[in-house]
């Protein structure tokens, strides 16, 4: 998913979260599926909560890993993308 640098993605309140080990699982309260981020995943939607605006995300993420801008915006991409599909997330 192609998501511009301005672009707002905000958690919805679908879901209820807690750490297992080291996952962070999600369990969609409507329809009761349990997701589980890990490694990277996890600290992308850490680092949802202080950079609601997709740019600040992927520079976050940039100067925590060693990743090229571009394979971390195609990777965020993708995953904030399969969380709107589940109504993680909404993206604005």
């Amino acid at each position: 998913m192609e998501i511009s640098n301005d672009t707002e993605i905000r958690k919805t309140d679908n879901f209820v979260e807690t750490v297992v080990d080291d996952e962070l699982v999600l369990l969609h309260i409507i329809n009761g599926q349990f997701y589980s981020l890990k490694d990277t995943g996890r600290r992308a939607w850490e680092l949802l909560e202080d950079n609601k605006q997709f740019g600040s995300l992927v520079n976050a993420m940039c100067g925590e890993y060693e990743v090229a801008e571009d394979t971390c915006r195609e990777e965020l991409g993708k995953l904030f993308g399969d969380l709107q599909e589940r109504t993680l997330v909404e993206i604005n």
